[in-house]
């Protein structure tokens, strides 16, 4: 008989309460101890957050020096987050999406990945569940992937500044350290002044376990990157004078 485990990163200390859980140092330690020499069956590893290639490759060395090759081992491949390119953000570490995949015209899908040492963790992880700021920034990642892999090549020659308009959000579970997938559907509001605006409504819905964590809309606009560095900083000189103008 096969037992199943599933593999967290450290930081999610806080949802091991029993076998079925196990943090990356927590199973490298028991396996260097020689706790699964012995026994019958598979013992099978299920990636869950926080476990990406760097901590595969540290368990399955630990798995490989013991020589428990032939019983212990993850069940799926490994799921490389998405590029900078795509999400806009400079470390990988806090990439929250993987396999962005375009399912029609109009709806779009990825999987959750939270990395142990993503920025909107390492104040604090307290619980069991993730916090919802994840879930938030995971949903603007959403929206600039969307954008990068299906309108992107409308337009290879401009530049586009993105920016969300509006986000309407409702939680309806807990989100945990495991496995969990968003899904959208994405509007054209605009799309026919490229060098002014474009205009986007986007609809998603976060599930985890067969359970709908997290729903809601969100709105947000292309700009000309040029056009919208000389509104930014008319804005931002305005707002400067009116603080100093009403401090004076």
């Amino acid at each position: 008989m096969s037992t199943h485990v599933m593999v967290v990163a450290d930081r999610f200390t806080g949802f091991v309460h029993s076998d079925d859980v196990r943090t990356i140092s927590g199973l490298t330690a028991e396996i260097n101890k020689g706790v699964f020499d012995d026994g019958d069956g598979e013992v099978l590893l299920h990636e869950g957050q926080g476990v990406g290639s760097f901590e595969r490759t540290y368990v399955q060395q630990a798995i490989d020096r013991r020589k428990l090759t032939d019983r212990i081992r993850f069940t799926g491949p490994e799921v490389a987050p998405e590029g900078r390119d795509v999400v806009h953000k400079h470390s990988e570490n806090n990439v929250l999406l993987a396999g962005l995949r375009q399912l029609d015209e109009a709806r779009y899908a990825a999987d959750i990945r939270v990395h142990g040492d993503n920025e909107l963790l390492l104040d604090h992880q307290t619980g069991e569940h993730v916090q919802g700021m994840v879930i938030v920034e995971a949903v603007r990642q959403l929206f600039l992937g969307v954008f990068e892999r299906g309108y992107r090549n409308r337009w290879p020659l401009s530049d586009f500044y993105i920016v969300w308009n509006s986000v309407n959000l409702t939680f309806g579970n807990f989100l945990f350290p495991l496995p969990a997938e968003i899904r959208c559907t994405v509007r054209e509001l605009s799309v026919d002044k490229p060098d002014r605006q474009l205009d986007f409504e986007l609809d998603f819905e976060l599930y985890q376990s067969g359970k709908l964590a997290a729903s809601g809309q969100v709105g947000f606009s292309g700009f000309p990157r040029q056009k919208i560095a000389v509104l930014e900083r008319r804005k931002a000189q305005k707002a400067l004078k009116g603080h100093l103008g009403a401090s004076a």
